[in-house]
């Protein structure tokens, strides 16, 4: 499928004008609804895959899904309820038990950056397979994602979510310090 250009600074201008202009519930949904696009359709595709080499679903995806909302939740230091109500939401529409807060800081503490580094080549791959709005659609809500909590967004988060760009492909600043003198 022919991919769709993504520019990290326009749908990080998009992610924050949505978040000063809904509530915080509003915005947690939208984030859960641009993840649910992505992941029904990955999903979908990964059980197909399992039946034709017969296995069971491992929940592959919505693992790989979890630990980038966690790597994303934690990733600056502060465990913030906007975040986890988004991821909250998310669970609850992929039908699967959301872990608890000590739960996930457990979890986070054990994991090195290349859980991180796995998880996210894993769900890029999946790109030209996709529809690109599919794909755009999983980017933007880990993007928006970012700003559940504090309508902040820092420089581990940065470095997190421009690896679902294709720098050779997509815009994406190449440096914290060049996103920040971009992003309005």
């Amino acid at each position: 499928m022919a991919k769709t250009r993504l520019n990290m600074i326009t749908i990080m201008n998009e992610a924050w004008k949505d978040r000063c202009n809904n509530t915080h519930d509003q915005f947690e949904v939208y984030v859960k609804n641009l993840l649910s696009h992505s992941y029904a359709t990955i999903q979908s595709a990964y059980v197909d895959y399992c039946r034709s080499r017969g296995q069971e679903d491992d929940q592959r995806i919505f693992l790989a899904y979890q630990r980038v909302f966690i790597f994303l939740m934690l990733s600056d230091g502060d465990f913030l309820q906007g975040e986890y109500d988004a991821y909250c939401k998310f669970c609850n529409y992929a039908e699967i038990k959301p872990l608890t807060v000590s739960r996930i800081r457990e979890l986070y503490n054990d994991w090195s950056i290349d859980v991180l580094i796995r998880e996210i080549t894993f769900l890029a791959g999946f790109r030209d397979a996709l529809e690109p709005s599919d794909f755009s659609a999983m980017v933007r809500g880990f993007c928006f994602m970012s700003l559940c909590g504090d309508k902040a967004f820092d420089e581990n988060e940065y470095y997190i979510l421009r690896c679902f760009f294709d720098s050779d492909y997509d815009y994406v600043p190449s440096t914290w310090e060049q996103f920040k003198r971009e992003w309005k």
